[in-house]
């Protein structure tokens, strides 16, 4: 049983990181969902598709720590089998439907955005119950893996659902950028309060709000000052967190 867990993890994990590699290569982009295309041609509004199609060093460095994140956890998570400390099936159904969810959200939402979304925020509700299951060892709240995987998770949710409700709403895009900022930044502060141990978490979320303003400078510098305040607000939750 616990080498079946094992393996589900690694499928999981490799499903995701092909789907995600697939999707920042990927050529014919206009076959994408509306908030997801061309960052060649982006518009302020589509911020979802700075995490998944990067063009930005910065971005390029925060996608190949999440996949290289994703890779080391289901290493370690081989190893714990064999050591015979295999995580509680409970945080592995809840891992796997994570990872799972973030590979098939996307292409879904090729043809429904709205359940495209809808699943991407499945995505980081099944990340933030794996690290507060009271049931469960504490083990995935402490492991700085997760807290990679939870940080991109909680940007990407909420960048997507603020390049949703402009593109659905014609909400401006500084507002729809400012409402996801207030989202993933009060989230974070909540998660973050919950696993203290964890620094890393804030820190991916405070990163991939710095690949925002960087990618964003040009083509919408409001965007990139409300990435910037972000910021400056999470360093105090770093602050009080770390000492």
């Amino acid at each position: 049983m616990k080498h079946l867990r094992a393996s589900l993890v690694c499928i999981s994990v490799l499903i995701f990181v092909a789907s995600s590699m697939l999707l920042a290569f990927y050529e014919d982009q206009n076959k994408l969902p509306s908030y997801i295309v061309d960052m060649d041609e982006i518009e302020p509004n589509l911020i979802a598709a700075v995490f998944l199609i990067p063009n930005d060093p910065a971005m390029w460095i925060m996608m190949s720590c999440v996949w290289l994140a994703a890779l080391a956890f289901a290493w370690q998570t081989v190893t714990q089998y064999r050591n015979e400390q295999a995580l509680p099936l409970a945080d592995i159904g809840l891992l796997v439907g994570a990872f799972l969810c973030a590979a098939i959200w996307p292409w879904v939402g090729k043809a429904v955005p709205l359940a495209g979304l809808l699943i991407s925020i499945l995505t980081l509700m099944s990340l933030i119950a794996a690290v507060s299951r009271k049931l469960s060892d504490g083990r995935l709240g402490r492991n700085p893996l997760i807290g990679i995987l939870l940080g991109w998770s909680t940007m990407l949710s909420f960048s997507a659902f603020a390049s949703f409700i402009n593109d659905a709403m014609a909400i401006p895009s500084e507002i729809a950028s400012l409402v996801g900022a207030i989202l993933a930044c009060t989230t974070t502060m909540a998660i973050q309060l919950r696993i203290p141990q964890n620094a890393l978490y804030a820190i991916t979320v405070m990163f991939a709000f710095l690949a925002i303003a960087a990618t964003m400078i040009e083509a919408a510098p409001v965007i990139s000052v409300i990435a910037v305040l972000s910021i400056a607000s999470l360093t105090f939750l770093l602050v009080r967190v770390t000492t």
